[in-house]
């Protein structure tokens, strides 16, 4: 096929390789730092494992999933690079006040520790459970956005919290992918 080809063909060939090559190396540059969740401080907040769920580090040896949403406008309109902590989840304790004996379901994802967010006065709290296997629990009282329920009720497929963390006070939000 080279044969065949004028002068000309062949340096406009050679030319559109060149410039495809260019743009293939320019999609795959490397970037000084990995991708973080950073809070509007500067702050990294949490690495991300996919468009919603981020890996947060509660303390030291512990880090959980969190789950991020987007901001929206007046007008209902995503917010283009802006996040938030999401809430909605629930807490069970043994305690009938919400206040011991706290206790998360476990996840479906496979290797993460079990954790539950909470919309509180205070802010988003993330809850983490124990690695481990589920278990059952008297429930005295359940702690959801809406505030603390008691109720008696025995639920299975539980593990302890071990640790809880108030994400919008340690990572203020717009939160960003950077």
């Amino acid at each position: 096929m080279l044969q065949s080809m004028k002068p000309v063909g062949l340096v406009v060939a050679a030319a559109a390789i060149i410039g495809m090559s260019n743009a293939v190396r320019a999609q795959s540059a490397q970037f000084d730092a990995p991708l973080a969740l950073v809070d509007s401080t500067g702050k990294r907040a949490a690495t991300p494992l996919g468009d919603t769920v981020v890996l947060v580090q509660v303390a030291a040896d512990v880090r959980a999933p969190a789950f991020i949403r987007p901001i929206y406008d007046a007008d209902g309109r995503t917010a283009s690079g802006l996040a938030t902590w999401a809430a909605g989840g629930s807490v069970l304790f043994t305690s009938a006040d919400c206040t011991t004996g706290a206790h998360v379901h476990t996840l479906v994802n496979p290797g993460l520790r079990a954790a539950s967010q909470v919309e509180t006065p205070q802010g988003t709290m993330l809850y983490v459970g124990a690695i481990g296997s589920p278990t059952t629990v008297e429930v005295g009282s359940i702690l959801y956005s809406t505030g603390c329920s008691p109720l008696r009720i025995r639920q299975n497929g539980l593990v302890p919290v071990v640790a809880s963390v108030n994400l919008t006070a340690s990572y203020p939000p717009p939160l960003s992918l950077q």
